[in-house]
């Protein structure tokens, strides 16, 4: 009733209000107030006091005579709140369900909002509810009523996706949305990827399990490196990928180009490399020149980034100019999408020996370092590789949260918010690699 304006604050601010009906558990205050975040998943440990909170805010809901003109908008944001922490038992989670169906509410303009509380319970019951207290900021927005932010993503060479993330998007919706952009639609396919959290400048990388919220990990990264990012990697490969895709073509390109340059992928039986190889060598580096959409014949510098070290020395530069020389006219008729495509096709990625178990080290904030093992992968130290250039984020450092990332669009009062996924169209520079498409940003509306 604080919150709705219906009883004296006492001197409490919403955040206190919020925080107190959300009973934080008292090690967990002392730290996150340290942060100036004080709200939790309440009452977590206590089922018969999180029923009884739904009771209360149900009934404050239904039965609402306040005169305050704003009350009962109030009281749906708090249970707005409420859904995306914590669930009900059964019995309570029916009733509930029931009264945040759109025909429930006694007001036309709550109709949004009521169906987007379903929303949250329905994702709670499915993948537990968030456990980390939203950030200052993302409390501030939900009082407010806004309820999702544009979020950037990572893809290997620098390229950069925004994403609409709402207070209950967990990783794996995110991985479907990205996956739905390269044209991957089968459930087989997308289990092949992930999203990794990045902080201290690249240093420390873990993989997200797929059922996490975006925003849970997120305010804990906050507290230990306020320049996380986020990056999107393929972690397995068995599937094939859209070849006619351009940002499925350029992600894998961007991906495995580190570890071709590094020689990983190469199989030189005794040391020695045949003449086909060589062939094989020399066309690979043309396609890698034409990627870039460059049309000149590539110098004995650009050729010793083309090649591995130890195949470029296997023969004289010279010997590796007039080589690729006689590749460039064909290389020169495609587009650099298309020689992105040949280079992958060239590789033949699927028919890589794969170790049968490939496991990397995951550091956590505030967690020990853990392991992380998948059956039939490749290795994830292997192909997480940074940017194009192998080295880390353009830049060498960091990526700096994206301005975009901090907005926040208005949660539905009138009616559930119409309209498909927002994400910018365009790509960044790609680091290393020589991709440069065009960048639409949009603003949140």
């Amino acid at each position: 009733m604080r919150f709705m304006g219906d009883s004296p604050g006492k001197g409490m601010t919403e955040r206190e209000v919020v925080s107190t009906f959300l009973k934080v558990n008292t090690v967990q205050a002392v730290f996150f107030l340290a942060y100036h975040s004080v709200i939790l998943t309440l009452i977590a440990e206590f089922t018969l006091m999180r029923d009884e909170a739904y009771c209360q805010l149900l009934k404050q809901l239904t039965a609402n005579t306040s005169s305050k003109p704003d009350s009962s908008q109030r009281g749906w944001r708090l249970l707005y709140i409420l859904t995306q922490h914590t669930h009900t038992r059964t019995h309570e989670g029916k009733t509930c369900r029931t009264h945040t169906q759109p025909p429930a509410c006694n007001v036309f303009f709550l109709t949004g909002i009521a169906k987007a509380c379903g929303l949250n319970m329905k994702k709670t019951f499915q993948y537990g509810g968030r456990t980390v207290p939203p950030s200052s900021m993302e409390l501030k927005a939900m009082m407010a009523g806004r309820s999702s932010k544009r979020q950037l993503f990572l893809f290997p060479g620098g390229i950069e996706r925004h994403v609409k993330i709402k207070t209950c998007s967990v990783a794996l919706e995110v991985i479907e949305e990205l996956c739905y952009e390269m044209g991957l639609h089968r459930l087989e396919s997308i289990e092949e990827y992930a999203i990794f959290l990045v902080t201290s400048r690249g240093q420390n990388v873990r993989p997200l399990n797929k059922h996490e919220y975006i925003l849970d990990v997120a305010t804990e990264a906050e507290l230990v490196d306020s320049n996380y990012s986020f990056w999107f990697r393929r972690v397995i490969w068995t599937q094939p990928f859209k070849h006619g895709n351009e940002l499925c073509v350029a992600m894998h390109y961007n991906q495995i180009l580190p570890d071709y340059r590094k020689g990983l992928l190469n199989v030189l039986p005794h040391g020695k490399v045949s003449d086909q190889q060589f062939r094989q060598i020399s066309k690979l580096a043309a396609l890698q020149h034409r990627a870039k959409d460059s049309i000149f014949i590539p110098s004995i510098h650009e050729l010793s980034e083309y090649i591995a070290t130890p195949l470029f020395k296997k023969q004289p530069p010279q010997q590796w100019i007039t080589m690729v020389t006689q590749h460039m006219q064909q290389a020169q008729a495609l587009n650099p999408h298309q020689a992105r495509a040949q280079f992958l096709g060239k590789t033949q990625l699927h028919h890589l020996p794969r170790p049968l178990y490939s496991c990397c080290q995951s550091t956590r904030p505030s967690l020990p370092t853990q392991k992380h093992t998948w059956l039939h992968g490749v290795c994830v130290a292997m192909f997480c590789g940074t940017g194009a250039d192998g080295n880390g984020p353009p830049g060498g450092g960091a990526v700096q949260p994206h301005p975009e990332a901090h907005c926040w669009n208005q949660l539905p009062l009138r009616r559930p918010h119409s309209g498909g996924h927002e994400y910018a169209v365009g790509h960044s520079a790609a680091a290393g690699a020589g991709i440069t498409l065009n960048t639409d940003k949009r603003n949140c509306s």
